[in-house]
């Protein structure tokens, strides 16, 4: 009987730990699955949590803080960018300047050339004789035809015209004629300072003040297209010339070629003009 009892209480030890073994195995268990499921169920509330604290706590102070920060770091890049600018900026002024010396000793050069080519040449050289196809000035010494550009001026004569008390009006008629082929001329009275006739005489000078050309009038220039070898008859008016004038010391003509062998003004002069009643 007593081995019995003494068997009993070992077994009942026995039973009394296993029990308690598989007790903690299951609140193990337990905690482990509970733990699992408690963990997002947290970190979810901790976010909501940190967001009804920004909300709701966050000071006017502190979010102008942040957009300061902001524009802060914005600021500095921009900041950064300009400096850069300015760097390339500077260096290509640098580079100007060294092109403007470059060009500065350029000029200098071709100036100092320039001058060294003026002196070279002698003043007291005759001037070369025109020929036919230069645009240098032609210069008779007696009403003959001249001709230019295979253009020929015919002066016919000179006569005055509209005499009162105290001036008159030189009326100059000539003919122009084209031995190529057809052509434009064109005929100044006054048109600019390099393309107007103009009569001297006696150191004055007077300036056409019209011009005809064929049935083409005008003050300041007229033009014409010109039938070969066929003449057409021009005219240069010259009002308000003093009574005490009675002939031309030289007469100059400006004109302009139009062809499709010459395109180039055409400067004539006729000497030495008596004038008729």
């Amino acid at each position: 009987e007593l081995l019995v009892d003494n068997d009993i209480e070992e077994v009942r030890k026995q039973v009394n730990r296993e029990f308690r073994r598989r007790q903690l195995k299951s609140y193990t268990i337990f905690g482990i699955i509970l733990t699992i499921l408690i963990a997002p169920l947290a970190a979810y509330g901790g976010f909501k949590f940190k967001e009804l604290l920004i909300n709701n706590f966050t000071t006017p102070e502190t979010s102008a803080e942040v957009a300061s920060s902001s524009e802060l770091v914005k600021l500095e890049g921009e900041l950064a960018e300009l400096r850069d600018d300015k760097a390339k900026l500077e260096q290509q002024l640098k580079e100007s300047e060294a092109e403007k010396d470059n060009l500065a000793q350029q000029i200098e050069a071709l100036e100092n050339e320039s001058e060294a080519q003026k002196k070279s040449i002698k003043p007291d050289l005759p001037a070369p004789t025109p020929t036919s196809n230069a645009p240098s000035e032609t210069v008779s010494t007696s009403p003959q035809p001249v001709e230019r550009q295979d253009i020929v001026f015919e002066l016919q004569n000179c006569q005055k015209s509209n005499t009162s008390t105290t001036s008159q009006t030189i009326e100059c008629s000539f003919l122009i004629t084209s031995n190529r082929e057809n052509a434009k001329v064109y005929l100044y009275s006054n048109q600019s300072n390099t393309r107007r006739s103009r009569v001297v005489e006696a150191g004055q000078e007077y300036i056409a003040n019209r011009s005809e050309l064929g049935s083409a009038r005008n003050k300041y220039k007229v033009e014409n297209t010109l039938i070969k070898d066929t003449a057409m008859s021009a005219k240069l008016f010259f009002d308000e010339v003093p009574l005490t004038v009675n002939s031309l010391e030289v007469i100059e003509i400006s004109s302009y070629l139009e062809s499709s062998y010459y395109n180039d003004d055409i400067k004539l002069e006729f000497r030495n003009i008596p004038l008729s009643e």
